[in-house]
């Protein structure tokens, strides 16, 4: 290779790297600078030096017609890679990226995945570009130097020395002979070809072929930024026809490309990220210490900044953390280090002195720093200069109305919808989570019990930036995007439950137009729908909507006639819906009318409410219907008046008789107690029924819906069933004649039964 061609190795994200790269930088004064990343960004490289420019950043590669395949190319303030572009635009020297373009990395990994899964287009989720190698491979020569010089391993040896020490440019040639030891190696033991080594000789041929013709165009030395595993393989002679041969034939996508915030969090190994670093916080400090020439501190700065730090995030949160502590701190993480050989104390030292002079041996306060300051919790920004996409400056906008600020880790904020900012905020996360970008995640909506508060926990994940693209489609506002995603996903839905979700949820996001397209779609679906009792679902909903409000405008009127409608169907249908069920199909039925039943007392629509009782008072007398539906029929029509107590006792003494099966018995006896034994508490009449019915069954009979009775009881509150067992050890119920005596010893010998079938002992033993 022609001599005017440097070419530094450096690991991504690595502060020591990074520093020994602008001292080199400065040493060789290049006239321009080539760094490997996607060439097809190249347009976006001159955006990087302006002032509103603060990574953690990303650069987001997506296909311009599939959005979800994409790819992540992430700077840390310490990468290489982000300090050479910079350093080359402070001088208004050319630089530019000389990797493969993402249009055929992305075109590659697209053909794979359908090769995979034929019906495949895209992959499930966005990459980040993780050069394996570029992170010290398994048989890495730093391994065995980490042995001898007493390190734990390459990562912690490739961290003493050359991370934690600040900027050498003399460190280069030795990494360079390390990376073609290992090159070699693996050459010789005729590893099979895999994808990932393929893909790598095509990126190095690339590579090669752009730096000739930069030394072709270019007068001067250039300086070439890259990877350390691929050093040795662009040193190395080859021919531009062969590498132009293996380039010939690849698949090509149209790509979109944009400067995206990215966060600390997902720069760390322990994200998945195949190039990441155990500690991006760490890191981001030593580079905050290092002086202009990429020196760092020494030991006692270095250590008293940090352990600073530490102090004041732990006094932050309530923690005991003296002056006098951090002074012991800093003098144990220099002794650490002095005993194990190091010049600087490392993250090592500095966890260690942590945990025993600040944290008191306490592993609780070590976690919360290891996530806060080890780890990161900070969030790229991206200059307002930049262009982005429609979306993305719409956010942006709404982030600065609403004052939300995203952050990494999750925060948990309550508003409140009477007030505007609370109203703003609520909008803007609900309409968010129908474009799929859920950056808040609702805890707490009590809005529907009538106190207009909502609680969210809120975590900004950087892929929501791919999502923001493929919401694209359906506008260029937050606004539009949700309401064209809410029409799209009411077009694509036959469900009622669905559809009634919709509903609700572009009421919740302020999108009454939508809220409108998805009522007239659900009002057809709801005409034709087999499902009774997802239509039965869907009523509570609505009505939930009209008799608590929303702080938002509601198309009212549709709403009640659809409510209307919805609920006539039902009436109209229970009947023959409550036959011939399954138990699981049955489970549903009851919990649907049971809700239903409620909805319609909200309703407050007299004509509905007297054609729901002759519809229950049908269900409980047709022996058909399934015992648990026939057992809620006839408490719902007890406890709304609408059946006399002794209508009601009838009703349960001919459903527990011995004329019908045991288990058809319980299974009635779970429905009409639901999950409240206040009625039979309260009530002599049914008691005494319920109590003659167990005692009437032969052993065998009674050992058969034991399960059964007991599952019944087990949906009561512990004190309730407790309330029943007295009750019962007085040998009366409350309207019942007293009897005399009580035999005692019968009732001793018989308790520990009635504990297993009203789960008391479950409870104390709990």
């Amino acid at each position: 290779m022609d001599g005017r061609a440097h070419l530094f190795g450096i690991r991504h994200h690595g502060p020591g790297s990074a520093a020994s790269l602008v001292a080199a930088l400065d040493r060789l004064d290049p006239a321009a600078v080539l760094i490997e990343g996607p060439s097809d960004a190249n347009d976006l490289l001159r955006f990087a030096a302006l002032p509103g420019m603060r990574p953690p950043i990303a650069l987001l590669l997506h296909a311009t017609d599939e959005p979800k395949l994409a790819s992540f190319f992430p700077f840390a303030v310490f990468s290489p890679e982000w300090r050479a572009l910079l350093w080359a635009l402070a001088r208004a020297r050319p630089v530019r990226f000389i990797d493969w373009p993402a249009a055929h990395a992305l075109a590659v990994r697209k053909e794979r995945a359908a090769a995979v899964t034929p019906d495949a287009t895209q992959a499930d989720e966005p990459e980040v570009d993780a050069p394996e190698a570029d992170v010290p491979p398994p048989r890495d020569p730093l391994e065995a130097i980490a042995k001898i010089s007493g390190h734990s391993d390459g990562e912690a040896f490739w961290n003493a020395m050359v991370e934690s020490v600040g900027g050498s440019p003399d460190v280069f040639p030795i990494i360079e002979a390390a990376m073609r030891e290992l090159r070699d190696a693996q050459a010789a033991s005729a590893v099979t070809l895999d994808r990932r080594r393929e893909d790598d000789e095509r990126r190095e041929a690339f590579m090669r072929l752009q730096i000739r013709q930069a030394l072709d165009t270019t007068d001067g030395a250039i300086a070439v930024v890259t990877g350390a595993w691929h050093v040795p393989a662009l040193r190395t002679e080859h021919s531009a026809a062969a590498d132009r041969a293996l380039l010939r034939g690849l698949p090509k996508l149209k790509t979109t490309a944009a400067w995206v915030p990215w966060t600390e969090a997902r720069l760390a190994t322990a994200s998945g990220y195949g190039a990441g670093v155990i500690s991006p916080g760490w890191y981001g400090h030593l580079w905050s210490q290092a002086d202009g020439a990429g020196r760092w501190p020494n030991a006692r700065d270095l250590a008293a900044s940090w352990l600073s730090k530490v102090a004041t995030m732990l006094r932050t949160e309530g923690q005991q953390a003296s002056t006098a502590s951090v002074i012991e701190a800093v003098r144990l993480a220099i002794a650490l280090a002095g005993l194990r050989g190091h010049a600087m104390p490392g993250l090592a030292e500095m966890r260690d002195a942590t945990l025993s002079a600040l944290c008191h041996g306490e592993e609780a306060p070590a976690r919360l720093i290891e996530t806060r300051l080890v780890l990161g919790d900070r969030v790229g920004q991206i200059d307002d200069g930049v262009p982005q996409m429609p979306l993305a400056v719409d956010l942006a906008r709404w982030q600065r109305r609403t004052r939300l600020v995203p952050e990494a880790l999750e925060s948990e904020i309550a508003v409140d919808l009477r007030s505007e900012a609370g109203l703003l905020k609520s909008t803007l996360l609900h309409r968010l989570d129908l474009i799929a970008v859920p950056w808040g995640r609702l805890v707490d909506a009590q809005a529907g019990r009538g106190t207009f508060r909502e609680v969210w926990k809120l975590a900004w994940q950087p892929e929501f930036s791919v999502r923001l693209a493929e919401a694209l489609v359906h506008g260029p506002t937050i606004e539009l995007a949700a309401g064209g995603a809410a029409a799209a996903q009411a077009a694509a839905s036959a469900g009622v439950a669905d559809l009634t979700n919709l509903v609700r949820r572009c009421l919740l996001a302020d999108l009454p137009d939508a809220a409108q397209v998805c009522i007239d779609r659900l009002q057809a679906a709801a005409v034709d729908a087999a499902d009774l009792t997802g239509l039965a679902e869907a009523v509570p909903p609505l009505v939930s909507v009209l008799r608590y409000g929303t702080a938002r405008k509601i198309p009212e009127q549709a709403i009640v006639a659809l409510t209307r409608a919805m609920a006539v169907e039902v009436i109209a249908g229970a009947v023959q819906a409550s036959r011939n069920l399954d138990d699981d199909a049955a489970a549903r039925w009851r919990a649907a009318i049971e809700a239903f039943d409620a909805a319609l007392d909200l309703f407050g629509d007299t004509e509905l409410l007297e054609g729901w009782c002759r519809t229950m008072t049908m269900l409980a007398a047709d022996a058909a219907t399934v015992p648990l539906v026939a057992g809620v029929a006839a408490r719902r029509l007890y406890e709304r008046a609408a059946a006399s107590p002794e209508a009601t006792a009838a009703t349960l003494s001919r459903a527990l008789s011995p004329a019908n099966p045991p288990k058809a018995a319980a299974g009635f006896l779970g429905g009409f107690f639901g999950r409240s034994a206040e009625v039979i508490l309260h009530d002599g009449a049914l008691f005494a029924i319920v109590d003659d019915w167990l005692a009437s069954p032969e052993e065998a009979a009674f050992l058969e819906i034991l399960p059964v009775v007991r599952r019944a009881f087990s949906s009561f509150g512990a004190t309730e069933r407790r309330r029943l067992l007295e009750q019962v050890g007085r040998g009366a119920a409350p309207a019942r004649p007293v009897a005399a005596t009580v035999d005692e010893a019968a009732f001793a010998a018989a308790l520990p039964l009635l504990k297993l079938i009203l789960g008391i002992d479950d409870d104390r033993r709990s």
